[in-house]
C-alpha cells in the first residue's frame, strides 16, 4: 500500500470513528422533558396555599453589611406579610403585599405607606431584591416561551431553560436563562438580561425536601455592575400549607405581627 493510500484510509477511520462517537453521544443524551413539567417546578417552587418562614438576609455592599432576621407568612400568590425581628431598632418594620397593592409599615410612626409604582424598582430591605421582585406575580408558563436543551457542567448534565418574554407579558427582563437539575429540574442558577446586557444572577443551593418538594434554602443575589456585592437570602424554617388566616394580611393583622 502506497502511504498517500495508507493516509486516505486513516482519514476514512478517523471519520467514520467520528461519526460513530457522535452517534453514540446522541443516543445516550435522554429525551427532554416538556416545557409544561418544567415550568411548573418553577411557577410553584416557593408556592403554595399557604406558607410560614423565618429567615435571615445578608446584605453585602462596598461599604457596609447588613443582617436581618424576618419572618414571612404568605396565602395563595397575591397575600405576602414580612416583619423584621432583629436587629432590635428596626423589629416591627414591615412589608404588606395584599392583592396589587404593596406597603411598608414604619412601628415607631405607626405608619402604613403605599409604595406607588413608580418606586417599585427600588431597593427593598436595603437589598439587591427590588420592590418590584415582591409584587410581580410572573408565570414562567404564562409570560415566556421556554426553549430547554441539554448541556454540559463539567461531566455532570444539567436542563439550560432559555425563556424570551411573550408580546405584551408584563416583565421586566428580555431574556432569563434558567440551569437546572437535569432530573427534578431544581433551579441552580438564573441569568437575568435587559437587551443583551446581564442585569443580575442568582444562585440557588442547600436544597431540602419540604412536603414532597426540592426547595433551595438559600439563594444568593448578585448584580451584575457590582460583582462584588452580593444578598443572601437563607430560609431557617420553611414551612407550607399551614393555617394562615386571611385577616393576616389585613391592616390590623399586619400591626398585631409586627408587635410580637
Amino acid at each position: 500500500m502506497t502511504r498517500h493510500s495508507l493516509a486516505t484510509l486513516l482519514c476514512l477511520i478517523l471519520a467514520v470513528g467520528s461519526v460513530f462517537l457522535s452517534q453514540t453521544t446522541h443516543a445516550a443524551e435522554p429525551p427532554l422533558p416538556t416545557n409544561k413539567q418544567v415550568l411548573a417546578q418553577l411557577d410553584d417552587l416557593y408556592r403554595s396555599k399557604s406558607s410560614h418562614a423565618t429567615m435571615t438576609m445578608n446584605v453585602v455592599k462596598r461599604r457596609s453589611t447588613r443582617t436581618l432576621t424576618m419572618e414571612m407568612w404568605t396565602r395563595g400568590q397575591d397575600q405576602a406579610l414580612v416583619v423584621i425581628r432583629k436587629p432590635t431598632r428596626e423589629a416591627g418594620t414591615a412589608t404588606l403585599k395584599n392583592k396589587e397593592e404593596l406597603y411598608n409599615y414604619a412601628p415607631r410612626a405607626d405608619r402604613l405607606i403605599r409604595i406607588p409604582s413608580g418606586l417599585l424598582g427600588s431597593s427593598w430591605m436595603g437589598s439587591h431584591f427590588s420592590n418590584d421582585d415582591l409584587i410581580r406575580d410572573t408565570s414562567w408558563d404564562k409570560d415566556y416561551t421556554t426553549q430547554l436543551t441539554w448541556k454540559m457542567a463539567g461531566a455532570t448534565r444539567v436542563l439550560l431553560a432559555r425563556m424570551k418574554p411573550k408580546p405584551g407579558a408584563p416583565v421586566v427582563y428580555t431574556l432569563v436563562l434558567f440551569t437546572m437539575h437535569a432530573t427534578h429540574f431544581t433551579p441552580i442558577r438564573s441569568e437575568f438580561y435587559d437587551r443583551g446586557k446581564l442585569v443580575r444572577t442568582m444562585t440557588y443551593d442547600d436544597v431540602k425536601l419540604i412536603s414532597g418538594r426540592r426547595i433551595p434554602h438559600r439563594m444568593v443575589l448578585v448584580p451584575a455592575n457590582k460583582p462584588k456585592e452580593r444578598t443572601e437570602m437563607i430560609y431557617e424554617r420553611f414551612e407550607l400549607d399551614v393555617v394562615v388566616p386571611e385577616s393576616t394580611f389585613s391592616k390590623r393583622g399586619l400591626r398585631r405581627a409586627a408587635k410580637r
